[in-house]
């Protein structure tokens, strides 16, 4: 899934990257225009995608209207649900805080000097998924697609221990390597995890080899999902599986899991993004003026 939408948006950028480059080549010298091919095709792509949500909102409403409803779930429709979340067996061990959970995010990295422009990498980082189910109105319903835990909060874990975890964690993990060498390894690797539809996804990566010593040095964060939380999930309801998976009878769609749930779900997938669409503007329109003065000789 995501090296499919990142070869798709890689070719669309690339194409509309080529046809500012096309128009300015010549009439500015080489860097200039690609710099302003670059910011152009940038800015054109983020005014689409915002204006389409502001537009149209979130892909989720309609199955976020029908699980307020509380209409029964139909097999290969993509579906929300909301709930307490449980797992089916052991909950897992969140790495740095060794909380119980049913599913955890966490990242472990060097705080940037002040005088460092560059964003450090991650000395550590991964995730993982406990096979589990929802109990909403609606039944309950199994979580069988893995989703990045994007809008629940993240903790910084300082307890002393923390360090000690971390190094038991990876001791007992089968790390990957991460780096801009092994993207291409990272890229699929997350790809695996998003198409998997057993409820059980679990992902440790590191950049190097990390002693206590090292740890302690890093910022150590984490975002769990509790047992017993109440949460929405969304994704296609496959129902001879009794589950929400990523790929059902030729559709696809990345599962999604979020804090809360009820009425307050539905509002936040009605929302509109008129800050980002304004933000979008601003970006296009500045680049285009760049180009328009480029493209009619403004620069010599």
């Amino acid at each position: 899934m995501i090296k499919k939408g990142c070869a798709i948006a890689a070719v669309v950028l690339l194409g509309v990257f080529g046809a500012y480059l096309y128009l300015l080549w010549g009439k500015v010298e080489a860097v200039p225009a690609i710099v302003l091919a670059g910011f152009g095709s940038l800015g054109l792509l983020m005014v689409v995608g915002q204006l389409k949500a502001v537009l149209f909102g979130s892909g989720d409403v309609g199955a976020l209207k029908r699980a307020e409803q509380g209409l029964p779930l139909e097999d290969g429709t993509e579906e929300a649900v909301w709930g307490r979340i449980e797992p089916l067996g052991a909950a897992l061990s969140a790495p740095f805080s060794g909380r119980p959970c049913v599913a955890y995010e966490y990242d472990a990295k060097k705080p940037s000097s002040a005088d460092d422009e560059n964003a450090t990498p991650s000395t550590l980082a991964g995730f993982a998924l406990a096979p589990s189910v929802i109990r909403s109105s609606r039944g309950d319903v199994r979580l069988l697609g893995f989703s990045l835990l994007t809008e629940f909060p993240e903790t910084v874990v300082d307890d002393p221990e923390a360090p000690h975890r971390a190094v038991r964690h990876v001791a007992s993990s089968q790390m990957e390597e991460m780096g801009l060498a092994k993207l291409g390894a990272l890229i699929s690797a997350m790809d695996d995890a998003m198409a998997d539809d057993d409820g059980s996804v679990r992902k440790d990566m590191k950049t190097k080899d990390a002693t206590v010593a090292d740890l302690e040095a890093c910022v150590l964060t984490e975002k769990i999902v509790a047992p017993g939380e109440t949460v929405t999930a969304i994704g296609i309801w496959d129902a001879s599986r009794g589950g929400l998976v990523p790929k059902h009878r030729g559709k696809s769609a990345v599962v999604r899991l979020l804090p809360g749930g009820g009425a307050a779900m539905v509002v936040h997938g009605q929302k509109r993004p008129w800050g980002l669409l304004f933000f979008s503007l601003l970006w296009a329109g500045f680049a285009h003026v760049f180009i328009w003065l480029a493209w009619k000789g403004g620069f010599e």
